[in-house]
């Protein structure tokens, strides 16, 4: 009888160190000492160097860019070249009636010139279209910022989600060794006829139990580390190199992260370049009913060869020089048609970026509502679990003498389980809504 209860309060006194060990490791509030073998930082930087999805993005811009020329101002310089050559009978009656006819005679024709036109006037359309390349290029970059922000708040997510995974794999194990302990007691117990078989076997299927569960939880954190190494294109089935903790920033104010989104918005900003995009649309179908001016040079050849006709050989040389201009008069309404439909498009863009700008706020808000609520939540379970920790002691020595059934033992076993999932859950959720809010205002760096 000595010996089991020795082993009943060495395997208490293990157990207790290990509680207190993960309850030090996982409290968010407090914060923990691990070793860090790859951090946020480390992976954001690994995923904005070989993410897929960004390196689209960055390209798409590169193309922006080098539409971004003075293409539109410049003139154009080409050279033009023709012959041909065909095998034609004739016959020929002139006003004497005599008569020539001609088989098969071979005639070819040659055409070159060197062409030069510089439209000098089109209504400013030309500028226009310069300015369109400039917004579109500025939309271009905005869609990679955008690209780049959301790949940081995947990322953080995933990253922050491996290390509640971990930390929910650690509490998994620990349960696991409490069933082992508790099952050694209750087979010595029964060996010497201390304790039932009934209880015995209770405790045997409660480890299963756990044991069932402690595997979960290890798929569960090999998934987590594939969705991390997905973002950022690594080996997925890479894993164990997040020891990190879960800390929150100071808590966020409302009105700053208002301000901060009507300013900072990506999708604000993509809007708003939209309506500059619209706007010179408008500018651009106004030029069309003004005319257009250009001015065009170029040198010319032509040499022609027909034996059949009366002149048999025909060489042409020289530069020409002249304008051109076209005053558009009537296009059956076509420009009038296309200014309206221009002008419509504007009002639609302005009132699209209202709309949009009306369901940032929205989203804002209730997200806002959702972060602090996670903050609740987090100092709850962070006051539940030190009571569950404490229950689970007080739990021990009460099972350790014999006064706590194996059964009542086990409640407070799950209380505990519960407490530290609950915990783990609030403190990624709280996380989570930061980044999401954050991300929204346009502070996600």
């Amino acid at each position: 009888m000595k010996r089991v209860l020795a082993l009943t309060q060495s395997c208490i006194f293990a157990l207790r160190r290990r509680i207190i060990l993960f309850l030090l490791c996982c409290l968010p509030i407090i914060g923990g000492v691990a070793q860090k073998m790859m951090t946020l930082s480390d992976c954001l930087s690994k995923a904005i160097e070989t993410n897929y999805g960004l390196k689209i993005a960055q390209n798409e811009q590169e193309m922006s860019k080098k539409n971004v020329n003075y293409s539109v101002f410049l003139p154009t310089l080409s050279l033009d070249g023709a012959q041909n050559n065909s095998w034609m009978s004739t016959t020929r009656r002139d006003v004497s009636g005599n008569e020539v006819n001609f088989n098969n005679i071979a005639s070819n024709n040659f055409t070159a010139s060197a062409n030069f036109v510089w439209r000098l006037f089109d209504g400013a359309s030309m500028f226009f279209t310069y300015k369109k390349s400039k917004e579109l290029l500025a939309v271009s970059e905005l869609n990679t910022l955008m690209e780049m922000e959301q790949l940081i708040a995947n990322v953080s997510s995933a990253y922050y989600n491996v290390w509640v995974q971990n930390k929910l794999l650690e509490a998994a194990e620990n349960i696991v060794q409490i069933s082992q302990e508790r099952y050694k007691v209750a087979l010595a117990k029964h060996g010497i006829g201390s304790l039932s078989g009934l209880e015995m076997r209770q405790s045997k299927i409660d480890l299963n139990a756990d044991s069932s569960l402690l595997m979960q939880q290890q798929q569960a954190l090999t998934n987590a580390y594939i969705q991390l190494n997905t973002l950022m294109n690594l080996d997925l089935l890479q894993s164990n190199y997040i020891e990190d903790t879960l800390m929150l920033l100071p808590t966020l104010n409302r009105d700053e992260i208002n301000q901060n989104a009507l300013k900072n918005n990506t999708a604000l900003l993509i809007a708003k370049e939209g309506i500059q995009l619209s706007e010179l649309d408008v500018k651009s179908r106004l030029s069309t009913f003004f005319p257009t001016i250009d001015f065009n040079t170029g040198y010319q050849f032509s040499y022609a060869n027909n034996p059949a006709s009366i002149t048999t050989m025909n060489r042409s040389n020289g530069f020409v020089l002249g304008l051109t201009v076209h005053v558009p008069i009537f296009s059956q309404m076509g420009n009038y048609r296309q200014m309206q439909t221009a002008k419509l498009a504007r009002t639609n863009a302005e009132l699209s970026y209202h709309e949009l700008e009306l369901k940032t706020l929205s989203s804002l808000a209730e997200l806002y509502n959702i972060y602090q609520n996670n903050l609740l939540l987090l100092a709850f379970e962070n006051q539940n679990i030190e009571i569950a920790v404490e229950s689970l002691d007080a739990a021990i020595d009460k099972y350790r003498i014999g006064s706590l059934s194996g059964l009542e033992f086990r409640e407070f076993q799950r209380s505990y389980v519960e407490a530290v999932k609950r915990l783990m859950n609030a403190s990624y959720q709280a996380k989570v809504s930061e980044i999401g809010l954050l991300l929204m205002s346009g502070n996600l760096k």
